[in-house]
């Protein structure tokens, strides 16, 4: 398996490093330490400044800002080399030793959709360095990324914590019947309790069958709720104590429309749990 973990300078630049290295565990999973220095422009930034003066004062002050932007460039890559250098001593510690870091400019979506051709799964953190804690939203780079990502996303809560009951959100469409493959095969997850969560209709007590028979001697217990999606999941999470959320992304079905809604974003804000997401 082939991670790409992305870094920047938030509060979840730690917990995304650690939910690579469970991921990579006991494998032979390699990891790609991935920091995008944003473009920055000094001078388009200061652009209406110098239009308010002289041609000749103008000129000088254009070129102190090529200066400035320069400078800016040359910090901005000393602070990542060492964000990436940090984060890859702490996956050697633990014991994650096919690492490799690389750093880009240009807009995060396109770099990391760019990268991720070579990757199988994508780590990244709920909220970005520049996101407001205030808004109770989803960071704004994140949700575009996941909808951009045509790879699996694993969205990193604040901190990492032991992943050891693990809840599915099963609707039965493509994306859903993805997710549920790779947790009943992927080894990460051989020691997890699994359980499953549909919503209802007149088709969920055949979902769950089939989630059964997909699962074996993993399924740990499933459920089928009725009502508000979100509400359920969240309930059906917190009744179990799960410590990871997985289900698929977009679609046409009330579950899978339910992804980054604006719902969702209260949903994972609520649950603080991380949320692996499938297309």
């Amino acid at each position: 398996m082939k991670l790409l973990a992305c870094l920047d300078f938030s509060q979840y630049a730690t917990s995304v490093t650690d939910h690579a290295a469970w991921l990579a565990d006991g494998s032979d999973a390699k990891i790609t330490l991935l920091h995008v220095i944003q473009r920055t422009d000094a001078v388009e930034a200061r652009r209406d400044l110098s239009g308010a003066i002289g041609l000749g004062a103008r000129s000088g002050l254009m070129a102190e800002l090529v200066a400035i932007e320069g400078e800016q460039s040359r910090i901005e890559r000393e602070q990542g080399a060492v964000l990436l250098d940090g984060a890859a001593a702490r996956l050697r510690e633990a014991g994650i030793n096919n690492v490799e870091t690389l750093q880009r400019h240009g807009d995060i979506v396109e770099t990391v959709v760019a990268q991720e051709e070579d990757a199988d799964l994508v780590v990244i953190g709920k909220r970005g360095e520049h996101a407001d804690f205030a808004k109770g939203h989803l960071g704004g780079v994140v949700e575009r990324i996941v909808r951009q990502s045509v790879r699996p996303v694993l969205v990193a809560s604040r901190a990492f914590a032991p992943i050891e009951t693990v809840l599915v959100a099963y609707d039965g469409g493509e994306s859903a019947a993805r997710a549920l493959d790779f947790v009943a095969s992927s080894p990460r997850f051989a020691d997890a309790k699994i359980h499953v969560v549909t919503v209802g209709d007149d088709q969920a007590e055949a979902r769950l069958a089939d989630a059964a028979d997909i699962l074996g001697d993993r399924l740990a217990g499933n459920n089928a709720r009725s009502g508000n999606v979100e509400a359920a999941i969240k309930e059906e999470a917190q009744a179990i104590g799960a410590d990871l959320l997985v289900m698929g992304a977009y679609g046409h079905s009330p579950l899978r429309r339910l992804i980054l809604g604006s719902t969702t974003s209260a949903m994972l804000r609520a649950l603080h749990k991380p949320v692996l997401l499938f297309r």
